[in-house]
């Protein structure tokens, strides 16, 4: 017997999870791109916040056996006790005892709180399952999806503020940060973007400056572009910083601080910030080949408030021998800008496919414009939102 196509949605928990407008369009055909929506993730959405099932340290945490039965997935042991597995078709979570990060399709997530064992099974605590799984598992169970039109990019430092530099003093941050900014930026703008910069020369922005000039812009997006240094040649790698959320430390704080639970502008958008950040993180490891040093927290001024979800966006160590000798190169910063750009663009899409939209690209007041076709042909978004790819010193922050 043969089964309809509407005979399967039916039954499908993402489609039951719409409303009645959105599912009459898909049933009709008026939407048919919306299927492709109600595929995209392949989880349910439709009771996945999470009821505290343990208290540790004050802290409401949740079994990883539930998060896999909200989920849709299979939950497994790599380690008894100590590392565990949530998988699907699509979709693959790594958790470790005493960790305070997953894995996220290879990509390293930062949490809030530990990863906790108890019993028989991991725990993680419920505001990371809120604030840091669900944005970028199922994006779509979140209201008020943004807009993405207008673009505002910060190149970090300038003018009496070199920022860091390489050895020798031969490269310095400020320069570097607004070069790359600034092929960013065309990058950006060929795709149909609004794009303005908080700086497009060798000049000082006080930090608070920077995240008013793209409130004032009306910014869809804040992202500021930086390089990175620590006390040792050794270290290299890509960093990707989201605010952090109210409530929590930031990643590199072990414990939580006096102020950790005001909450600022910058917070507003916490589920976006995270979907986004995820997106640019996995761009940049994979195009640039760089290690994985995660999606990460922190409270940074050019953050702190924002109207609009942005990022700070570590590019590479100038510390590091290696690193810095990539960034004297052109062509290596047009990597750099380009996989930036890429994790935008997936970032579109995946707003787009939460909406029903049928264009693929940035949408200005009355007019929608397309991606290129070789830019959009290269990943499959029908089944889960990251199907295609198996899935410092600067800065005041607390």
């Amino acid at each position: 017997m043969s089964v309809r196509k509407s005979d399967t949605l039916l039954n499908h928990p993402i489609f039951r999870f719409m409303g009645p407008v959105r599912q009459r369009n898909i049933l009709t055909g008026a939407s048919g791109r919306a299927i492709a929506l109600v595929l995209f993730l392949n989880i349910p959405c439709g009771s996945l916040h999470a009821a505290p099932e343990a208290t540790l340290n004050g802290v409401g945490y949740i079994g990883l056996k539930s998060v896999a039965g909200r989920l849709g997935m299979t939950r497994k042991w790599i380690r008894p006790n100590r590392k565990m597995v949530l998988h699907s078709d699509w979709t693959r979570l790594e958790f470790e005892s005493n960790e305070r990060r997953i894995t996220l399709n290879g990509i390293r997530v930062y949490l809030g709180y530990p990863i906790a064992a108890r019993g028989s099974d991991l725990f993680v605590s419920e505001s990371d399952f809120e604030i840091a799984m669900r944005p970028i598992l199922t994006p779509q169970a979140f209201p008020k999806v943004p807009k993405l039109y207008r673009i505002v990019i910060d190149p970090g430092h300038g003018g009496k503020d070199p920022g860091t530099r390489s050895a020798g003093k031969i490269v310095f941050e400020k320069n570097l940060s607004l070069d790359i900014s600034r092929r960013l930026r065309g990058q950006l703008a060929a795709r149909g973007y609004a794009v303005s910069m908080t700086r497009d020369s060798d000049e000082f922005i006080e930090l608070e400056n920077r995240a008013a000039i793209a409130n004032r812009l009306g910014a869809d997006l804040f992202l500021s572009i930086h390089l990175n240094a620590v006390g040792t040649t050794s270290v290299a790698g890509i960093e990707t910083y989201a605010f952090t959320p109210s409530g929590q430390s930031s990643t590199r704080n072990g414990n939580f601080r006096a102020g950790d639970n005001k909450s600022h502008p910058g917070n507003r958008n916490d589920p976006w910030n995270a979907l986004v950040g995820y997106y640019v993180q996995r761009e940049l490891v994979k195009s640039l080949e760089a290690p994985d040093r995660g999606l990460k927290r922190a409270r940074w001024e050019v953050l702190k408030t924002l109207n609009c979800p942005g990022l700070l966006i570590e590019t590479g160590f100038l510390t590091n021998p290696t690193e810095a000798g990539k960034m004297r190169s052109s062509g290596y910063r047009e990597e750099v800008a380009r996989a930036i750009a890429n994790g935008v663009f997936r970032y579109q899409k995946t707003l787009n496919r939460i909406r029903g939209m049928t264009s693929v690209g940035a949408k200005g007041p009355g007019i929608v414009r397309r991606f290129p076709e070789e830019l959009t042909a290269g990943g499959r978004f029908v089944r889960h939102a990251q199907d295609e790819n198996g899935f410092s010193d600067h800065e005041s922050s607390r």
